[in-house]
């Protein structure tokens, strides 16, 4: 599925960037993703029995073609969360909704693994979960289709205001050119690329390490079902620590404090890492020094799990507001680019060498810590919309009977989009 998403990734990325672009992109996530679900039913419909001589040949085909077109969903739901909070709420909110965005997939694949094996109790109950998952995309496929509006009715910032009316925003403008312009403005920007390899680094090699649990944990005679039920609890705990994190930092004492907050998340990361790490087995020690029971295992995981997911959504608005006022998209599409392939390379390095893997999630989490360290945050979007924000007061103040001397009226941070 990685090397189906990879090359999309781009695609997403410039199809965000046309006029409407996000609301081009959720309608063909949903109808791409209804589409995959329904190929991978068809074969139950063609052939009504599973026990039937043709069935594998017949279903073989049509399970690729889902699973390519599931893959190349991907990106059209990891490259826009940054845009979308950026469009739709303000200043003060948008760390939340990207937080939502981002963990919302997470939470459905999360209760999945709880869920499924109810559903599919036995090989031939495994239609039933397909015919679930095509319901609920033909559920999200309607509805989107029926109602999702390009833009909100008043631009929640100065930032928003931008997407929305933006002179440059046409179809002649938004094409492999500017996007690859855009591209190596963000690798020749020094903080934005330390700050995207450390968050590329750590999630890409922590989803893969969170996914190897059942090979890293054999060794102490865990069962794979006790290695799913920690990574259970890894996700949630991310979950809970992104929505913690993110209320925080979109309050006015922390708003421009998202390094300290990335780093106070990444030590503490490191640190149920070295926990976790002391109760396994490792490169340097045959047996593990600290107590290896299924609460220690537990607690750590979690605790690693609730750290990482913590700093998550901070990371993606830290690389916005540094490459403000390109598209959030573009900054958004870089690190998950970077995510995917640190993925793929560690899958290719994990098989049979478990040991090997602890290590370099160890340090993998040093070198990240150290290029936050040396990043340089920039909050150009918050300071613009603050400036936009005492441009348009000042001028109310002026010329009450003429709001819209200086900044354009669409402009309304609390009409629109909130949470409160």
């Amino acid at each position: 599925m990685l090397l189906i998403f990879i090359p999309c990734l781009p695609l997403t990325s410039i199809l965000l960037n046309q006029p409407n672009g996000l609301r081009y992109c959720v309608i063909v996530l949903a109808v791409t993703d209804f589409l995959a679900a329904l190929s991978r039913v068809l074969p139950s419909v063609i052939i009504t029995s599973s026990s039937d001589l043709n069935f594998n040949k017949v279903a073989l085909p049509f399970i690729h073609i889902g699973q390519i077109l599931n893959a190349a969903c991907g990106p059209l739901v990891m490259a826009p969360v940054s845009q979308l909070s950026c469009l739709w709420f303000a200043p003060h909110e948008r760390t939340r909704a990207t937080t939502i965005a981002i963990f919302a997939n997470n939470f459905g694949a999360t209760i999945g693994f709880v869920i499924n094996p109810f559903i599919v109790a036995l090989p031939e109950h495994v239609p039933r979960l397909l015919y679930i998952h095509l319901g609920l995309a033909f559920i999200a496929c309607v509805l989107a289709l029926l109602y999702f509006p390009s833009k909100p009715p008043s631009a929640p910032s100065a930032a928003a205001e931008l997407l929305i009316l933006d002179p440059t925003n046409n179809e002649n403008n938004h094409n492999w050119r500017t996007f690859l312009r855009d591209i190596w403005k963000c690798f020749t920007t020094p903080s934005f690329l330390f700050l995207s390899i450390a968050g590329g680094l750590l999630y890409g090699t922590f989803s893969a390490w969170t996914g190897l649990y059942d090979i890293i944990l054999e060794p102490e005679n865990y069962t794979e079902e006790q290695a799913g039920w920690f990574g259970f609890g890894s996700s949630m705990a991310g979950i809970v620590g992104g929505l913690c994190l993110s209320y925080l930092a979109d309050t006015n004492r922390f708003q421009h404090s998202l390094k300290t907050l990335i780093l106070i998340s990444f030590i503490a990361c490191l640190f149920s890492i070295i926990w976790f790490e002391l109760c396994v087995h490792s490169l340097f020690y045959d047996k593990h020094i600290l107590s290896s029971t299924a609460l220690t295992i537990g607690l750590s995981t979690a605790l690693a799990g609730l750290f990482s997911g913590a700093a998550s959504p901070l990371i993606y608005e830290a690389l916005a507001e540094i490459m403000y006022p390109l598209p959030e998209s573009i900054s958004a599409s870089i690190l998950v680019q970077w995510m995917n392939v640190v993925a793929l390379v560690f899958l290719f390095v994990a098989p049979n060498r478990d040991k090997l893997v602890n290590f370099l999630v160890l340090v993998v989490m040093i070198a990240c810590i150290i290029m936050v360290v040396i990043t340089r945050f920039t909050y150009k979007r918050r300071d613009e919309d603050e400036r936009k924000r005492i441009e348009k007061e000042q001028n109310q103040i002026i010329n009450p009977n003429n709001v819209n001397c200086l900044i354009n009226d669409t402009t309304n941070e609390h009409s629109y989009g909130t949470f409160d």
